[in-house]
């Protein structure tokens, strides 16, 4: 048997199950059952390592009506806070936090389009807070490597699409621990697939 670990970029399999479950965000339990069903027959699991920021409390003028928005009182914030503290309390979770940076407001694509054809006024809803994630993939990388460099496992299984882990990739597999790179169907980046050994596609639910 092989110990292994699941490490998953939960902002990254949140966006690509969306349309799989009918246009709505995955629940805890369903996050964690797509990590057991990773695994196979030769896989015993050692953990399930989740990554994703806490959502934004923080509270910003809107630049349409000037008036505060508080966005810890907002449903995506309830909906996103729920989850994640599910997701923490479930069995063999270790859960890494990142943190959200509010970079400003931003005009939402099919807005600057209806605006370019009918010369109508920005409106409020026209805006989305544009909040970037810090220190997710960082974490991702260092438990990379920890998990590598100890002999704690013998495989790496990577639920994500960012190529910003490749050097942790290279040492993990000097190291002689094997990576798994999961596929939900869409294309795999080539400068990932080349440092990884397997990529696996897992169907869902």
């Amino acid at each position: 048997m092989k110990k292994t670990a699941v490490l998953i970029d939960v902002g990254f399999l949140l966006h690509s199950l969306y349309k799989t479950l009918g246009n709505r965000t995955a629940t805890a339990s369903e996050v964690h059952d797509f990590a057991k069903k990773c695994l196979q027959q030769d896989e015993e699991l050692f953990r399930i390592y989740c990554y994703h920021c806490p959502p934004f409390e923080g509270t910003e003028q809107h630049p349409i009506t000037l008036q505060p928005v508080h966005f810890k009182q907002s449903p995506t914030h309830r909906s996103m806070s729920t989850l994640l503290r599910e997701l923490a309390l479930k069995d063999n979770v270790a859960f890494r936090a990142g943190e959200l940076s509010f970079q400003g407001w931003v005009i939402k694509k099919h807005a600057v389009k209806e605006i370019a054809k009918t010369n109508r006024a920005p409106k409020e809803s026209d805006f989305q807070p544009d909040l970037k994630q810090k220190r997710v993939d960082m974490k991702i990388g260092l438990d990379v490597a920890w998990l590598s460099s100890k002999g704690i496992v013998d495989r790496i299984i990577l639920v994500t699409g960012d190529s910003d882990f490749i050097p942790a990739m290279k040492f993990a597999r000097r190291e002689g621990v094997q990576i798994v790179l999961v596929t939900l169907e869409q294309k795999i980046k080539q400068e990932l697939r080349v440092h990884a050994d397997e990529a696996r596609l897992i169907t869902f639910p």
